[in-house]
C-alpha cells in the first residue's frame, strides 16, 4: 500500500479508449487538477490516437497523490506521452508525493507509454505504483526513466526516499513484478550489483503475442550500441521481454531507449 498521510494535491485523470470509424477515441475522460490529457491527436490515416498527459502544477510536492487509470477496448490503438518530465520537490514535512497508475488492456488492443524521466529533487519522497492488465492478445511497449536528482545542480542521490513497484499481468496470472526502494543515506549506489558508476535507470517492458517470434540475440546487440551505457534484454515469457539501462547521462539514455522503442514498435 502506498504510504498517502495528508494530501495536498490530489490529481486524477481517467481516460477510456475505443475504436469509432476506422480511428481510436478517447470516448470518456474525467480529469482533476493538476492532471489533465490533451485531445486526441493523429498521424494522417493511421488509427492510433496519441493523447498528452499533462501535470498543471509543475511537480509533486510532500502529501501530493496522483492517480491515471487508463482503460482499452478491443481493438483500440493509443500512445501516450507525458508532457514533460515528472519533478518531485523536496519534502520539508517528511511526507511521500505517490503516484498509482493503473491500466486495463482488452482484446487485442495496443498501448504505447512513451518514456519520460522521472526527477526527484534534493530531500525528495516519492513512492509509484504501477499495475498492467493485459489479454494474451493485447500489446504493450511502456518505457521509463529514472534520474538521480538535478544533476545539473549537482544533486545526486540526494533524495531521502524513492521506490516503485511494477506489476504486470496476463490474463490475471502476473508475469512480472520490478520492484526498487532507494534510500541514499543507508546504500552506496557505486558498489558492485547496484549502479556502479551509472546515476540513471531505464526500463523497457514489452509484452506481446509476436514476442515469441524475436530474436532476441538481435535485440541484445542493438542495446549494446552505445558503449558508455550497461544494458540488456530478458525474455519474461514467450510473449514477454524487459530491457534494462544503467547509464551515466540522460541525454545518451534517452536517445538509447527511445530508439528501440521506435525499433520494438515497428517489429510489433
Amino acid at each position: 500500500m502506498l504510504n498517502q498521510g495528508r494530501v495536498n494535491h490530489f490529481g486524477k485523470l481517467e481516460m477510456a479508449f475505443e475504436p469509432r470509424r476506422g480511428f481510436t477515441r478517447l470516448v470518456h475522460v474525467y480529469q482533476q487538477p493538476p492532471l489533465k490529457a490533451s485531445r486526441e491527436l493523429y498521424e494522417g490515416n493511421h488509427p492510433t490516437a496519441t493523447v498528452f498527459i499533462m501535470e498543471s502544477s509543475g511537480g509533486m510536492v510532500a502529501g501530493d497523490r496522483n492517480e491515471i487509470s487508463v482503460k482499452l477496448a478491443p481493438d483500440s490503438q493509443v500512445r501516450l506521452k507525458q508532457q514533460s518530465a515528472l519533478k518531485i520537490y523536496p519534502s520539508h514535512t517528511g511526507e511521500f508525493c505517490t503516484q498509482a497508475i493503473t491500466v486495463e488492456l482488452d482484446e487485442r488492443a495496443r498501448l504505447e507509454w512513451l518514456p519520460e524521466v522521472t526527477i526527484p529533487f534534493e530531500r525528495a519522497k516519492f513512492q509509484v505504483d504501477t499495475t498492467i492488465h493485459l489479454k494474451e492478445s493485447s500489446t504493450l511497449i511502456w518505457g521509463e526513466i529514472v534520474a538521480p536528482g538535478r544533476e545539473m545542480r549537482g544533486e545526486i542521490f540526494d533524495y531521502q526516499a524513492f521506490q516503485s513497484k511494477y506489476k504486470l499481468y496476463v490474463e490475471d496470472s502476473l508475469i512480472a513484478f520490478d520492484s526498487f526502494h532507494f534510500k541514499p543515506q543507508d546504500m552506496n549506489f557505486s558498489t558492485i550489483g547496484l549502479l556502479e558508476k551509472a546515476v540513471y535507470i531505464g526500463s523497457l517492458w514489452i509484452v506481446a503475442p509476436q514476442v515469441q517470434h524475436l530474436n532476441i540475440r538481435d535485440l541484445q546487440d542493438r542495446i549494446q550500441l552505445e558503449p558508455s551505457v550497461q544494458a540488456s534484454v530478458t525474455k519474461l515469457t514467450d510473449q514477454a521481454i524487459h530491457c534494462r539501462w544503467l547509464a551515466k547521462e540522460q541525454r545518451t539514455l534517452h536517445k538509447e531507449i527511445n530508439n528501440m522503442f521506435e525499433y520494438i514498435s515497428t517489429l510489433l
